[in-house]
């Protein structure tokens, strides 16, 4: 869905309102990627998704002499162009649009704009198959998804900031003292989590660092004609590969809770992907997964408070429940009967 461009306005984008005109980024793109100026006078630019302060999501249409031609740009608050080079070093080692675990492919990044340009996908969500009554569907999906996690954690460089247990927890204090100021039932499961969490944390056995996408969830997944497709690179960096796991795990939890109303609906496909990732021998997550599994739930809690969405407080309560939950079973499956 689009958002009428004359509506945004966001002080914190500075290269934006260009970026929205039609005929200064036609300019940037003729001389970024040598294009003609003919079809450029019927340049259109629409707005996808905002984040106010952080970044804009743009379609970016026009004509040429082989038809239409249609590219996804991203406009930051500041330079991002590690992200366009982190695409197209994983698109090096074998993340190209042909194959079939792959990223958006990266087209060029205007710094001058502060915005990154790559192609439009064609495929489905791959929240669409992991909802499906059909068993052989979403499973066949949460397989593929966790094969596509499997590839990038054993072929991709460890490139970016290396995200560490100590900074972690600093962040889950703040996070579960946001949560605790809520006052009851809010404020005794987070802090009863977090005190879990810390004393998990000082056991935690050591393990490699991998490049992480630092957001793998179904939301980030397009799947088409076998292929899946990973989109969205903004928060990658290097860290417990058992983080990726859980997070797109408890992904799945909340996802169940928002649309089947239960937070155990979507555990089939949860199992699917995590016997398949432990099954590649990858490396052992399984000892790390349950406090991670129970991180993410506060971090999840915590983006309730805040958004204050329909529903939130039902969400909440059960999210942090299944973080203590977790922690208390060890948290190596994902049913709550395990």
């Amino acid at each position: 869905m689009s958002v009428a461009v004359d509506c945004i306005d966001d002080p914190a984008l500075p290269t934006l309102a260009a970026v929205l005109n039609p005929v200064e980024l036609g300019g940037h793109l003729r001389e970024v990627l040598a294009l003609p100026t003919e079809g450029l006078d019927h340049l259109r630019v629409g707005v996808l998704r905002h984040h106010p302060g952080k970044r804009c999501v743009v379609e970016v249409t026009w004509r040429c002499t082989e038809g239409s031609r249609c590219l996804i740009g991203k406009v930051y608050e500041r330079d991002r162009s590690d992200v366009y080079h982190l695409m197209e070093e994983l698109t090096r080692a074998g993340f190209g649009p042909h194959d079939r675990y792959s990223i958006p492919q990266p087209v060029a990044y205007l710094s001058t704009l502060q915005l990154l340009l790559q192609a439009r996908l064609e495929g489905r969500p791959a929240m669409g198959p992991l909802l499906s009554e059909n068993g052989a569907e979403h499973t066949a999906a949460a397989a593929l998804c966790a094969r596509w996690l499997i590839n990038f954690h054993a072929r991709a460089l460890r490139i970016g900031p290396s995200f560490l247990v100590g900074d972690h927890l600093r962040a889950l204090e703040q996070w579960s003292r946001r949560v605790a100021a809520l006052g009851e039932p809010f404020a005794e499961k987070a802090g009863e989590l977090f005190k879990r969490l810390e004393a998990a944390a000082s056991t935690l056995p050591s393990i490699e660092l991998r490049t992480i996408h630092g957001d793998y969830a179904h939301h980030q997944v397009v799947l088409a004609r076998g292929r899946a497709v990973t989109v969205d690179w903004d928060d990658y960096g290097q860290a417990d590969p058992s983080y990726e796991v859980a997070r797109f795990i408890v992904g799945l939890q909340r996802l169940a809770l928002r649309r089947r109303g239960s937070i155990r609906a979507l555990d089939g496909a949860a199992d699917v992907f995590l016997k398949t990732y432990v099954a590649a021998g990858l490396s052992d997550v399984t000892r790390r997964l349950p406090f991670q599994r129970a991180a993410i739930c506060l971090e999840h809690a915590k983006h309730d408070v805040r958004k204050r969405a329909p529903g939130w407080p039902v969400r909440t309560e059960a999210t942090l429940d299944e973080g203590l939950r977790v922690l208390e079973s060890g948290g190596g499956a994902t049913s709550g009967r395990a």
